[in-house]
């Protein structure tokens, strides 16, 4: 448990709470035991709970796992009244507020009063300031991906390997967005429900992180549409390669099937064929095999259906 004072509001960080912390954070706030029980273990749902006395919110933040290659939720629960600010947390994934506690802790208390602000609500918009550019952040990586897939589109030949990245990307794109969306939902509920605990001075602060949480998920969609778009376009052109393709074996089949006949017609097993036997009979039927194949090539050459 870490603790940074300032002269109007305390901040709490407890990582991984022990039954003595959670004891102590009870006596301190005067908590109800069921919420000491909720906070034992992670939850299994966000949720925005305003009591008399305190707001209790259980919030996710997509995190890149670098080893699975794909987004996950990492679970923050913060208790709020008009003095405490407690953030709960079950591990040590949440870069920024890691970042934001060394910076309190480096700074004298005029300093900590600056960066928290004076009541829990600007606490709390300075800390969730932080998260959401993190959140940002985070599509940082898929952004370099969409560009590299974009490249390798219009620049290079598509392969195989394009597709597999785009269902990847994909695939991180709509876990990213899942935990979002609660995320997102949670701060429209806490803009309605905190102005009634705080006051309407708190409006302006819960309104603008709506607003930036409005930007993250636009900036999700934006990098959503751009994927779709991209495939989009990938399959045209494997399409187009597939046609083009077809179309030219095809028209080998039909310039060659008079040539094939021909040959396979002089390989029946009969006593009498045409030419056989005559001086140059195999380059006669030779010639006769390969005329009607030149022909054919000669008209759709004119007709330019090749």
């Amino acid at each position: 448990m870490k603790e940074i004072i300032g002269d109007k509001i305390v901040w709490i960080d407890i990582i991984m709470p022990s039954e003595e912390e959670l004891r102590a954070l009870k006596q301190e706030l005067n908590l109800p035991e069921s919420l000491i029980n909720e906070l034992r273990a992670p939850s299994f749902r966000d949720k925005v709970n305003i009591y008399d006395k305190f707001i209790y919110t259980v919030l996710y933040f997509p995190i890149w796992n670098e080893t699975r290659q794909l987004s996950e939720p990492e679970e923050l629960d913060i208790i709020l009244d008009k003095k405490y600010l407690v953030t709960i947390r079950y591990n040590h994934r949440l870069e920024p507020l890691n970042d934001f506690m060394k910076k309190c802790e480096s700074l004298t208390r005029s300093g900590c009063n600056m960066l928290l602000g004076d009541t829990t609500y600007k606490g709390l918009y300075f800390l969730m300031e932080e998260l959401l550019e993190f959140s940002n952040r985070q599509l940082k990586h898929i952004e370099d991906k969409l560009t590299n897939m974009e490249e390798g589109i219009f620049c290079h030949k598509p392969n195989e390997n394009l597709i597999f990245n785009i269902l990847a990307a994909k695939r991180d794109l709509l876990d990213f967005r899942k935990t979002y969306l609660s995320l997102h939902s949670c701060l429209d509920i806490l803009e309605f429900r905190g102005e009634y605990f705080w006051g309407s001075e708190a409006k302006i602060y819960l309104l603008d992180l709506r607003h930036d949480s409005d930007k993250v998920w636009n900036n999700l969609q934006h990098h959503l549409d751009l994927l779709n778009s991209l495939e989009t376009t990938l399959y045209t052109l494997i399409d187009h390669k597939t046609n083009t393709l077809t179309r030219i074996y095809t028209v080998l089949s039909f310039i060659t099937w008079p040539t094939l006949i021909v040959i396979s017609w002089y390989q029946t097993n009969t006593k009498h064929l045409p030419f056989i036997g005559m001086p140059f009979d195999a380059y006669i039927i030779l010639l006769i095999a390969f005329i009607p194949s030149l022909l054919i090539y000669s008209y759709l050459k004119k007709k330019q259906l090749l």
